[in-house]
């Protein structure tokens, strides 16, 4: 069975203050990159999943992500499958 590499990206709820996001733009900033608009400081997992499908790998990880990797109070996330291989890795 296929092996997914599937990533969770978990960042603070959109209406919540992010003040290392915050922090890193205005450094962003400072150094000369004025285009930049906003930073989000998250977290991201990438998670080695053996499924049938690339569906069936990131429902898998939406599950994970739902029960363990996000605080659903104050976080969001997205899954993306990317990339697969035949064999599993120990």
């Amino acid at each position: 069975m296929p092996v997914y590499v599937v990533q969770v990206t978990v960042l603070p709820r959109p209406a919540l203050l992010d003040p290392e996001g915050e922090t890193i733009t205005h450094a962003a900033h400072r150094l000369g990159y004025g285009d930049i608009r906003r930073i989000r400081a998250g977290r991201a997992f990438a998670l080695e999943i053996e499924a049938p499908s690339p569906d069936a790998a990131a429902l898998r990880a939406q599950h994970l992500a739902h029960q363990l990797l996000h605080n659903p109070v104050v976080e969001v996330f997205t899954v993306k499958v990317l990339e697969a291989s035949m064999s599993s890795t120990s």
